[in-house]
């Protein structure tokens, strides 16, 4: 199958380009510049950039499938965001070749509008591709494992033997890797049935703070705690994190982190459970555990 993947050199969209290689697909992938990614053998680079929509009309040509990953808008204006995302939504309704595209919204989405910014422009774009009569899948991964090794979880982590994250201790959170959300986009590439469907997607199981803890310490033989971080305080660091990076202004956005993790916490919502029963039936994928998850990485501090 010919496989296209936008973003392709960020961490979700690689780990997707990877598995489609690994399956003997042809893989193309996009990106703003895709050769400063370690690109398996075969896969094909190609330049491509959200404010040229040209260029991105041109990347979809002959794709059978696209897996279409979009930069964050929690730290960046939507609207050029927006304005890519019709272009990819026409030049996918309108191909010859495109059986289906798996849209990738990073996050959880409420079925709502919920004055949350990123969750706001992530609905609109699910609504922008599902409208547009293309074959569109979305994929709504709850929240990564793997931001446990980013700079804003991280250095808790080495310096003090704290997992220091905005979670409630009886939070449960099904945490889910950027490899096992490849899988699933993968596959669900080849299952143009499901197209119109949306898939909350999760990890393997359902694993609350202290626990998280507890037993990443047995594999990276490390005495982990856990504790619940202030959500303003999640927002100020996110905000020092992204600084230099971000286009909208640090207050906004730790305004914008703390609503968004107020909501993450919300007992009744529960947008950080997911059953992934029903999921795995249909697109069948072996997930990885948390033990097995943490043992192939290569931890920041001892890296090299």
């Amino acid at each position: 199958m010919k496989i296209a993947v936008f973003s392709a050199t960020g961490d979700q969209g690689i780990a997707q380009v990877r598995e489609a290689a690994a399956q003997g697909h042809e893989v193309t992938a996009i990106s703003r510049n895709p050769t400063r990614a370690d690109l398996p053998e075969g896969v094909t680079p190609l330049a491509a950039d959200y404010g040229d929509h040209d260029s991105l009309r041109r990347a979809m040509a002959g794709a059978e499938a696209v897996l279409l990953n979009l930069p964050s808008t929690s730290f960046q204006a939507a609207e050029p965001l927006l304005a890519a995302v019709r272009v990819i939504a026409e030049a996918a309704a309108g191909s010859d070749s495109l059986k289906v595209l798996v849209f990738n919204t990073s996050m959880p989405v409420p079925a709502e509008r919920m004055g949350i910014a990123a969750q706001d422009a992530r609905l609109e774009m699910r609504e922008i591709l599902m409208e547009s009569g293309a074959p569109v899948i979305t994929m709504q991964p709850v929240v990564y494992i793997d931001n446990l090794l980013q700079g804003w979880a991280w250095p808790s982590i080495e310096r003090d033997n704290l997992l220091y994250y905005p979670h409630a201790e009886t939070l449960d959170v099904c945490w889910i890797s950027h490899a096992d959300l490849g899988k699933l986009m993968v596959a669900a590439a080849g299952r143009p049935d499901l197209a119109g469907r949306i898939f909350d997607l999760g990890g393997a199981e359902a694993i609350r703070g202290p626990d998280l803890a507890r037993r990443l310490s047995k594999v990276w033989d490390m005495p982990l705690r856990f504790e619940s971080m202030p959500l303003e305080t999640c927002g100020e660091i996110m905000a020092e994190v992204f600084r230099g990076v971000a286009t909208l202004d640090a207050d906004v956005l730790a305004r914008e982190m703390t609503k968004k993790y107020a909501w993450y916490n919300d007992p009744d919502d529960k947008p950080f459970f997911v059953d992934m029963g029903p999921v795995l039936k249909e697109l069948p994928v072996e997930m990885t555990s948390l033990e097995d998850w943490a043992a192939r990485q290569v931890l920041p501090a001892r890296a090299g």
